[in-house]
């Protein structure tokens, strides 16, 4: 196989296994490298990811990769986002209503950052509830947002 149809073969793999075991990819990455292939998979779930999920995936995928016998060796990591995971679309901001957000926007050609809690949001807009009062940010102006615990 070549290259590109390696690493296209392992990403549907990936997709395959999470959508067999109930979860979603939150990222995931292929260093194609033949005897020291590296792949990196973050899985998500509605209901959290614990260390017995990532092992669950982790056995799962593997017997899949081995079955393939497309990559002769290979390195497997799985994690999870994280608690302070990146907020990269405003599904991802609906998902944690109320949790602690780190936001990072344009405003009026000058960078500018809020901290404080998710709250209402529109179709354009998630408001930053914070000390000074409700921070009404419009989605297309987010440089980066992450979870803030």
């Amino acid at each position: 196989m070549q290259d590109v149809h390696i690493k296209e073969r392992m990403l549907e793999l990936i997709e395959d296994t999470a959508g067999k075991l109930g979860y979603l990819i939150y990222e995931s990455s292929i260093l194609y490298k033949g005897e020291n292939s590296q792949i990196h998979v973050k899985i998500d779930s509605p209901a959290g990811i614990s260390h017995l999920d990532c092992e669950k995936f982790s056995r799962e995928l593997s017997a899949r990769l081995d079955a393939e016998d497309a990559l002769p060796n290979y390195s497997l990591e799985v994690s999870s986002p994280g608690l302070n995971r990146l907020l990269r679309n405003s599904s991802e901001f609906r998902r944690f209503p109320g949790a602690p957000v780190k936001v990072v926007y344009e405003e009026g050609g000058s960078r500018r950052v809020v901290k404080g809690t998710i709250g209402e949001m529109t179709d354009t807009t998630v408001t930053v509830s914070c000390e000074k009062g409700d921070v009404a940010v419009p989605f297309d102006a987010i440089i980066s947002a992450n979870l803030d615990y």
